[in-house]
């Protein structure tokens, strides 16, 4: 009988913003129900590692949820990668069975985000002004947040726009 190993993470999912400490979960199973955790920098250093138990156990595939904690994280709006993988404790390639990979965006001191839908007239700096009332931001953490604006001068009526706040 030949048995197949999965893995799928639900959250994050791609492109969300995390703080830095966040709950990365999904579904999968590992070398003894174990699934590693992995955050990387842009360069490909390790930031922070965690595991998961599987509720699958040894074989059988089934939810995981963790809390992975970065205790040196970035500047707020860096790009990371977010690695979920079965647990490899044996020699061979790494980090393991079925590797996922999940882009993120850290804002080290996020207590969540708004999401606001430009209006006629809006400016990134007015959109900042709009906010302070329910947190701290920055143009250049609201552009890390968003990748459909390419240039901070042109947004369009409509968009909506992910606001981090700390």
């Amino acid at each position: 009988m030949g048995i197949l190993s999965d893995i799928r993470v639900r959250q994050p999912a791609k492109g969300d913003l995390v703080g830095r400490e966040f709950t990365v979960a999904g579904i999968g199973n590992g070398f003894e129900a174990t699934i590693g955790i992995r955050l990387l920098n842009k360069a490909g250093k390790v930031l922070a590692t965690g595991s998961a138990q599987s509720t699958g156990g040894m074989a059988a595939i089934g939810e995981f949820a963790t809390r992975l904690r970065v205790t040196s994280p970035p500047r707020a709006g860096t790009p990371l990668t977010l690695q979920v993988f079965g647990d490899n404790p044996g020699p061979g390639p790494g980090p393991g069975s079925d590797l996922r990979e999940v882009a993120v965006v850290m804002y080290p001191d996020l207590t969540g985000w708004l999401l606001y839908r430009v209006e006629s007239g809006d400016t990134l700096t007015g959109i900042v002004r709009k906010a302070r009332d329910f947190g701290r931001t920055t143009v250049p953490q609201i552009l890390a947040a968003n990748d459909q604006i390419t240039d901070p001068d042109k947004i369009q009526t409509g968009w909506r726009l992910r606001i981090p706040l700390s």
